[in-house]
């Protein structure tokens, strides 16, 4: 005989099943958490924080150096093409065959990417960009080959593809 007053057992219910999940989604998001936290590195935080510090003072040095030079630059992006030109100001840097612009991403340094530009006319440089650039700031750094100065700017591609720096 079916007694309709009989309990349904544990399983078939609602509100046990509800109560075990609460915990299981908190289990569950710190699986995540902590895969996460193992294989996706802080970029923003450096090993060598202390050579860093020290290295500050040369880097103040090289830009001190090109602000005594005046040395300025026009940078122009041209992503479709995979192109970047720079063209120096007239300051006296000399005759260079080579420059080196660093393309750096703030938060991710696996981004980051070093380009070397030619030289193709009076003060005029261009390279080719190898790697694909991810929309975003970007600080752009220009540099001789001897690295004796160098010239930084922010950058917002894929928006502005023209850079002043000084």
């Amino acid at each position: 005989m079916n007694d309709i007053n009989q309990p349904k057992a544990w399983y078939k219910q609602f509100w046990p099943w509800f109560l075990i999940a609460l915990p299981m989604t908190a289990v569950i998001g710190s699986m995540i958490t902590i895969n996460i936290a193992f294989t996706d590195a802080d970029g923003l935080v450096k090993d060598d924080y202390y050579k860093e510090g020290l290295a500050m003072n040369m880097d103040i040095a090289r830009k001190q150096n090109a602000e005594n030079l005046g040395v300025t630059a026009t940078t122009r992006f041209n992503l479709e093409q995979g192109n970047i030109s720079v063209t120096l100001n007239d300051a006296s840097v000399g005759n260079l065959d080579k420059l080196l612009i660093s393309l750096i991403h703030p938060t991710r340094s696996d981004n980051d990417m070093n380009i070397m530009l030619q030289k193709t006319g009076e003060r005029q440089y261009q390279g080719k960009i190898e790697q694909k650039v991810n929309p975003g700031n970007w600080w752009v750094r220009i540099s001789p080959e001897n690295d004796s100065w160098y010239i930084e700017g922010r950058l917002y591609l894929p928006k502005k593809n023209q850079l002043e720096l000084k």
